[in-house]
């Protein structure tokens, strides 16, 4: 059995994606590609569930989304078979900054001297590993970036790349193996291609191939259940299941025409992720989709009438003829919008449970750091991996991302 039957055809933007550069949120789908998307959503649901429900402890096309800074893209140059180092900024086709030796670090990143550091730990020991290809990874540590404290009562090595910190029992097989290197990161893609600047990407790192040396601590991201305690219950699987069907049946009553108004009405498919962005800024999410409406075309009106007494009398009719228009428009479809939300909303809800469920498999440990010591917390979130290569991200938006956000507004 494939993990991710896939009902319908993949939309184009998952399966020619050049580069990992950006994933989106899986209920986001309903809002880029409408009734497709909807669709690719509850397929990805639907699949997770199976693999929770089966509860068979094995490797899965699923892969945790570590918190480490920054991403590093290393291997073999196709061109010349020399071993480099980088920041995505290698698949640039204006100035790929390739480094391959320490002269080329100083170039590029000279006046970034922490990412200049990192890079010149990243050349030096990476090489260590024989990889053959092209991988990217996220940097968990470099030398001298490993503390030790004491959390809840136990010695522990820590380590903090972004917002999350990372801990392992001292006395731990994995704490050894910390303890003994000098910079740690995990890898999730490998690309593939004759340049790096034409490479495609690949969900997934064959670590298996590379050597094995101690002053490297790598991984790949893969989730791996060989305890089985993340299964859902019957009662859970049964819950996901009704929800699933309901929504599916929505789906259809609305139908592709339905969903083609978040597409075609250009003012609310360019505002509506942005708006609930500034909702997951305010720890706020969709409770009530007629209420979300009309909040929506408030935030729509401020933003079309702000600095409004700056622009020419012209200007400032036309944006005042445009928000009369997308009132018309709201009332016109508002079944319809309601419906669309409403499916939006139980995706949500179906995604919380099942990252509910993956959280519970404990490997690393993973707390935040707090004022009164460190907190417990959750993996970031993790990617699904559909069969035909597409991807999307699993995270706890009302706790992840608004870390993020929050943490770019400093």
């Amino acid at each position: 059995m494939k993990l991710f039957e896939i009902k319908k055809q993949t939309p184009n933007f998952l399966l020619t994606e050049a580069k990992n550069t950006h994933l989106e949120h899986l209920e986001d789908l309903v809002f880029n590609n409408g009734y497709e998307g909807a669709h690719l959503a509850l397929d990805y649901i639907e699949s997770l569930r199976r693999m929770l429900a089966e509860g068979t402890g094995t490797t899965s096309k699923l892969t945790v989304k570590w918190d480490g800074s920054p991403a590093i893209i290393c291997g073999t140059d196709p061109r010349d078979g020399k071993f480099f180092v980088g920041t995505k900024s290698v698949f640039s086709k204006s100035e790929p900054k390739i480094c391959k030796r320490l002269p080329d670090i100083d170039k590029f990143y000279g006046d970034q001297p922490e990412l200049a550091e990192m890079l010149v730990s990243a050349l030096q020991h990476l090489k260590k590993l024989g990889i053959g290809g092209v991988v990217q990874g996220d940097l968990m540590f470099t030398e001298g970036k490993v503390g030790q404290v004491d959390i809840h009562g136990e010695a522990c090595y820590v380590f903090t790349p972004n917002t999350i910190t990372y801990a392992v029992p001292v006395n731990s097989s994995l704490g050894q193996q910390i303890a003994k290197a000098k910079l740690g990161i995990i890898f999730h893609t490998s690309y593939e291609g004759d340049s790096l600047q034409d490479m495609s990407a690949g969900y997934s790192v064959n670590v298996s191939k590379f050597n094995q040396h101690s002053d490297v601590w790598f991984d790949d991201a893969t989730y791996k259940d060989y305890t089985g305690i993340a299964s859902l219950t019957p009662s859970e699987d049964g819950k996901i299941k009704a929800v699933l069907n309901s929504t599916y049946a929505t789906v259809e009553k609305i139908g592709e025409r339905g969903f083609s108004l978040i597409l075609e009405n250009k003012d609310f498919a360019r505002n509506i992720k942005p708006y609930v962005n500034s909702l997951v800024r305010k720890g706020q999410q969709i409770t009530d989709p007629t209420k979300f409406l009309k909040d929506f075309m408030s935030y729509f009106t401020d933003a079309m009438t702000k600095d409004i007494d700056k622009i020419t009398d012209r200007a400032a009719q036309n944006r005042l003829a445009r928000i009369k228009e997308k009132e018309q428009w709201m009332s016109d479809n508002a079944n319809n919008l309601v419906g669309i939300l409403a499916v939006y909303k139980r995706i949500v809800e179906m995604k919380n449970l099942l990252l509910r469920k993956l959280n519970q498999v404990e490997g690393v440990k993973t707390f935040q750091k707090t004022n009164n010591g460190y907190k417990v917390t959750n993996p970031e979130g993790f990617v699904a991996i559909g069969h035909n290569g597409g991807a999307v991200k699993l995270v706890d938006r009302l706790t992840f991302s608004r870390v993020n956000f929050q943490g770019k507004a400093k």
